[in-house]
């Protein structure tokens, strides 16, 4: 499957042109890998402990004494900041009878960690602290062997502001397994943004099913026929080793909205959330993201703009670029900051996932939001349960796929299902599956 020639009304055309998208396949997928409890295990094994996974955030342990809880299919991690200020994780597990030593999704600051079973504590770094009544175990008659009761580690890293996390060494290190995305992403200054929405809804989907639905723009037309008055539904496409991205032009009209005079109110609600006046732009509606670019140049570099204008092209002032990130997380980049998309495989069900929506802004010094995270089913409406007020063609588009993933799922469930038939718009999709059973077919 690639890109030939540009008749067409979707053709995809790659980002770099003197780099032709590939012919990956064009053959069907299929569709028992979201439903079966075998490809679950196996994706266990040979994909999540091996490959880098997105974490917490470094400002969630802002402070020697922090910790937080993170969540990935079967498992609970522990990320804390000793008194040193060094970041570490482990397993959140005692190991004295293997209770969860954390409970549920948390984050705080403690002086050191207790055991709620037989109140056994550690300290952050993971060592033992104390076991009550040591002397009634011959195990410890020669004292507490400290390298042998600490917390299990587990490898981790940071950069963009979060903490990454490998279960299984061996392999290449972070920035060698992010390959280019560092280089590309650097003008949006990601690790100086800080959460600014951070919610978590249990979705009745596989997690690949999400993965899918977020990595094409195909889709605008048919589930959000509002986003064509304020962007461009036809994505250019790269191929970033397991990672991938797409770019679409926001501040402009689709068909059949192109060629109008009228500036709809989605294109004066992307001006606003740009931090423009909405009113003051009074041109053709296909061509409002010029006025984007000229109020970022105005303003870059300004006291109190703290958005790092100066650092970018015209493009990534008003495009967005969205990135996959292998295995389970995507991103919308903005000027001003980012929405992010997490997808986590359920402890026990091929068919549910969480989904992580976490929001990120530059922020003027100092104003960053405490650590809070909330959780709710995928019935829950984005703007009921939004902390800080989001723009409806936000919250609104967001719903859409929140609505749409359970009836994907069930559809993938049927009998009366051939397989998924991908076009070049759907180019991601492919080279997503195509890595995820490269890691599924080794030893």
């Amino acid at each position: 499957m690639s890109a030939t020639n540009n008749s067409g009304k979707y053709f995809t055309p790659p980002i770099d042109p003197a780099t032709p998208l590939p012919d990956i396949g064009q053959e069907r997928i299929g569709s028992a890998r979201f439903s079966s409890r075998d490809v679950m295990q196996r994706e266990w094994t040979h994909l999540w402990r091996r490959v880098w996974n997105i974490g917490p955030r470094l400002e969630e342990i802002p402070e020697p004494g922090n910790f937080v809880t993170h969540e990935l299919g079967k498992e609970s991690f522990l990320f804390t900041r000793d008194g040193a200020g060094e970041v570490h994780g482990f397993y959140n597990v005692c190991q004295h009878r293997g209770n969860v030593l954390v409970p549920g999704r948390y984050c705080g600051k403690e002086r050191f960690l207790q055991c709620p079973f037989h109140a056994w504590s550690y300290n952050l770094d993971g060592s033992i602290k104390g076991v009550p009544g040591a002397d009634d175990f011959p195990q410890f008659k020669d004292g507490l062997p400290r390298d042998e009761l600490g917390l299990e580690p587990i490898e981790i890293d940071v950069w963009g502001g979060f903490i990454w996390f490998r279960l299984e060494g061996g392999g290449p290190a972070l920035l060698e397994s992010l390959g280019d995305l560092p280089r590309q992403l650097a003008p949006y200054r990601i690790e100086d943004m800080r959460l600014f929405e951070y919610k978590t809804f249990l979705w009745d989907s596989n997690w690949k099913v999400a993965c899918d639905a977020f990595n094409e723009s195909y889709h605008f037309r048919g589930l959000h026929p509002q986003m064509l008055k304020w962007a461009d539904e036809k994505a250019r496409i790269e191929l970033l080793g397991e990672h991938s991205r797409m770019i679409n032009k926001y501040g402009t009209t689709s068909s059949p909205y192109t060629g109008g005079s009228e500036v709809y109110p989605e294109l004066k609600e992307w001006l606003q959330y740009s931090g423009m006046d909405p009113d003051s732009y009074t041109g053709p509606p296909e061509d409002t993201w010029q006025a984007k670019v000229e109020f970022a140049r105005q303003v870059q570099g300004q006291p109190g703009v703290t958005v790092p204008y100066e650092d970018m092209t015209d493009e990534q002032l008003t495009d967005v670029y969205h990135y996959f990130i292998f295995p389970g997380f995507a991103m919308n980049v903005f000027p001003e900051g980012i929405n992010g998309f997490r997808y986590r495989p359920h402890a026990s069900d091929p068919q549910k996932m969480y989904y992580d929506l976490i929001m990120l802004v530059h922020y003027p010094e100092g104003a960053a939001l405490p650590c809070e995270r909330k959780f709710f089913d995928h019935k829950v409406r984005y703007n009921e349960v939004a902390d800080q007020p989001l723009s409806y063609i936000v919250t609104d588009v967001l719903q859409q796929d929140a609505d749409n993933v359970s009836l994907n799922q069930r559809g993938l469930n049927s009998d009366g299902f051939r397989g998924m038939l991908l076009g070049d718009q759907e180019l991601r999709l492919r080279h997503f599956h195509n890595t995820l059973d490269r890691y599924l077919a080794a030893d």
